[in-house]
């Protein structure tokens, strides 16, 4: 296995005149290449209304729970036996989206606490993946996907207030880890 560690790598992001930096550690292993990674101060991605969950497969789970108000979530599944999701919430005005299309096996789970915070989790494609991300704090957002991926698992946390981040990753040999915080 290959393993790559690299950690408090400075990111400089330039928003209304003022300069912001945010400690970012990263560690990938099994030789996967990151095709994308964004940290940045902006405003909300999207915003979705009402908690919904669908699914259109046999052997599936989908579970949303919240605390707070005004907070909205949305699950669905697709073409994935044996697949669920999770979304915990807690805090006011928090948006969460888990999308499972085409692979079986696999789960999502993403956990907010605080405010006006997003996250969109998404597996398409492959089997047998994983995705986890936690967000604590306020106006954070967050777009983890996985596509034809086989067993990889992202974990995904973020804390503080006013960022942003994102990472997709696509075609991950057998056994990838990547965690993200």
């Amino acid at each position: 296995m290959v393993s790559v560690r690299k950690a408090l790598i400075p990111v400089f992001v330039m928003t209304a005149g003022m300069t912001h930096a945010q400690d970012f550690g990263f560690q990938v292993s099994n030789g996967i290449s990151l095709e994308q990674y964004v940290v940045k101060q902006q405003e909300t991605l999207f915003s979705a209304s009402g908690p919904s969950a669908s699914s259109n497969t046999s052997n599936t789970f989908s579970v949303i729970a919240q605390v707070g108000d005004r907070n909205n979530a949305s699950s669905s599944i697709v073409g994935s036996t044996n697949a669920g999701t999770l979304v915990l919430q807690g805090g006011n005005d928090n948006t969460a989206v888990a999308a499972i299309q085409n692979s079986p096996g696999s789960v999502i789970a993403q956990a907010q606490l605080g405010s006006n915070n997003n996250s969109v989790a998404a597996i398409v494609g492959g089997a047998n993946n994983g995705i986890a991300t936690v967000q604590i704090g306020n106006s954070l957002d967050s777009s983890v996907a996985l596509v034809n991926s086989q067993n990889t698992q992202v974990v995904y946390g973020q804390a503080g207030q006013g960022y942003t981040g994102g990472i997709i990753i696509k075609n991950a040999p057998s056994g990838t880890v990547v965690r993200l915080n």
